[in-house]
């Protein structure tokens, strides 16, 4: 009979080291309104990597941010602009482990379906509607710099990016500059044409950041992570019709009406790659330097020290498992 208990307790022993064993990582996402966070959401892309993921959503990238730093979400993308600014007055919070969204095509200018304009060039003087602050404004005025001309060639209108095609659309404004997908969807809907994107200007990346902690106590999950945005990225490559109609799909379940073309457009334009470039980290030395000199950071940030490939490494390895 002892021997029987004893193998019973073993046997209870084993199970439940077992159980601890494959206990499910579970990591908290402030994801965006965006059509990469969007289509993020349109299937469980962590389930392959047994890992749970518990998605909260934001309707900018500030309110994501104010949650990552009040420690209700472990992992959050944030664009170049707002990272720098983290990084001068924040820099223990947080680890950058990934690159996300990237690509300066999918900031464009758009201008009514019948205007003549065609180019940044042909709008001097004119009114154009975007958001002050924002990467697309940043890339703008590096574009105008390179290409020899002013912000004083122009009038530039601040308002909300939802509003911009609206206005351009009624004359409001002569133009816009906006970003994906709201560009994609003026154009699909016929409300405005995009006449010049701002590829080739700069990258205007935006990175995935986590809380240090987090990723010290639950490096795996954080390589879990990285590894299902790597199947994200690789739909989106190389399917892109796909992409856009289960983005529209998911948008859907929340009752708004959008086109799977506007979507499938609108991915078509934006780069989604986890890998770091060395090139995306050189953008932000430069924008440092502006807000140094506007006053709005003491000091350059050591970037370098902010970056930890471990989490990417460990994700390639399991990407390719997956394969």
């Amino acid at each position: 009979m002892k021997r029987l208990i004893g193998l019973f307790l073993s046997a209870a022993l084993l199970a439940t080291a077992a159980t601890v064993s494959h206990a499910q990582d579970t990591i908290r996402l402030g994801l965006q309104a965006v059509p990469t966070d969007e289509l993020y959401q349109a299937k469980d892309w962590a389930a392959p990597y047994d890992l749970n993921t518990e998605i909260s959503t934001y309707s900018s990238a500030g309110d994501s941010l104010k949650a990552f730093l009040a420690g209700r979400v472990d992992v959050v993308s944030g664009g170049a602009a707002r990272l720098v600014t983290m990084a001068a007055k924040q820099p223990d919070v947080f680890h950058i482990v990934a690159a996300n969204q990237y690509g300066g095509d999918r900031y464009g200018v758009m201008v009514g379906p019948d205007a003549e304009y065609k180019s940044i060039k042909d709008l001097k003087g004119k009114k154009i509607g975007m958001v002050s602050g924002s990467g697309a404004h940043g890339t703008l005025m590096l574009y105008l710099e390179r290409n020899g001309m002013s912000p004083k060639d122009f009038q530039f209108v601040n308002m909300k990016v939802e509003d911009i095609a609206a206005a351009v659309n009624r004359g409001v404004v002569d133009a816009g500059l906006a970003w994906e997908p709201h560009v994609a969807l003026a154009e699909v809907n016929g409300t405005v044409k995009r006449i010049q994107s701002m590829k080739g200007v700069n990258e205007s990346p935006n990175f995935i950041l986590v809380n240090r902690d987090y990723a010290k106590n639950n490096p795996e999950a954080v390589a879990k992570y990285i590894a299902s945005m790597m199947d994200v990225s690789a739909l989106i490559s190389e399917d892109p019709k796909k992409a856009g109609e289960m983005i529209a799909e998911q948008l859907g379940k929340s009752g708004v009406n959008i086109p799977p073309k506007a979507m499938e457009l609108a991915v078509s334009r934006i780069v989604v790659d986890p890998k770091i470039e060395d090139r995306l980290l050189a953008e932000l030395p430069s924008i440092a330097e502006s807000m140094i000199a506007a006053g709005r950071i003491d000091s350059m940030p050591d970037f370098e020290k902010l970056v930890d490939t471990q989490y990417y490494d460990r994700a390639v390895e399991l990407h390719k498992s997956k394969q």
